[in-house]
């Protein structure tokens, strides 16, 4: 019989797992190391997470910004002020910005592992396209599939961004790019 999963336990390992992987990226990503520099068992991380993709999967779940608060809270915001305040959460160097680099890398990782990250990347996309849809959608009065083009066109677009301004930190030619695609996307028909 195994034993009962400690929920406070496995939030604290998920916690330092995402530290550990904003630290040391995911591609190389191996238990042992893990559990090691969590104080820890591979083992462990097994019972509680079952495999490596799907601790993976959970630290992308957990780490990923709610897009749909941030175009609640600042509903009072046009969309181009919106999406401007999620480039700037994307690529500063707070809090988001190791979130992001994470998904990236997950999403460069599907590319060539599609079983392993394949899921992982599709959800993550889906989750950061939804809420941006249903804001232009609501904000510009746009029909369902405009708005989800133009979301995609943005979202997609700013990750392509945000990977350019982290690889070559060329923040102020990468920024105007990013206001160019943010104006053509988040304007009135």
């Amino acid at each position: 019989m195994s034993r009962p999963r400690d929920e406070q336990r496995r939030e604290a390992l998920l916690a330092g797992a995402f530290d550990y992987a904003a630290e040391h990226g995911v591609a190389n990503l191996s238990l042992r190391p893990l559990a090691r520099a969590l104080g820890t068992s591979d083992r462990m991380l097994v019972h509680y997470f079952g495999t490596k993709g799907a601790l993976v999967s959970r630290m992308l779940r957990v780490s990923r910004p709610d897009l749909d608060a941030l175009f609640t809270a600042a509903r009072d915001g046009s969309p181009y002020d919106l999406a401007c305040g999620l480039w700037e959460q994307m690529v500063d160097d707070g809090a988001q910005a190791p979130r992001v680099r994470l998904m990236l890398e997950v999403m460069a990782l599907a590319v060539h592992q599609p079983q392993t990250y394949g899921p992982i990347a599709a959800e993550a996309h889906r989750e950061w396209i939804g809420p941006v849809a249903a804001a232009l959608a609501r904000e510009l009065a746009l029909p369902e599939d405009e708005a989800a083009a133009r979301a995609t066109v943005l979202v997609s677009g700013l990750k392509g961004l945000a990977l350019d301004h982290f690889v070559t930190g060329e923040h102020k030619r990468v920024d105007a790019a990013a206001r160019t695609l943010i104006g053509s996307t988040t304007r009135p028909s």
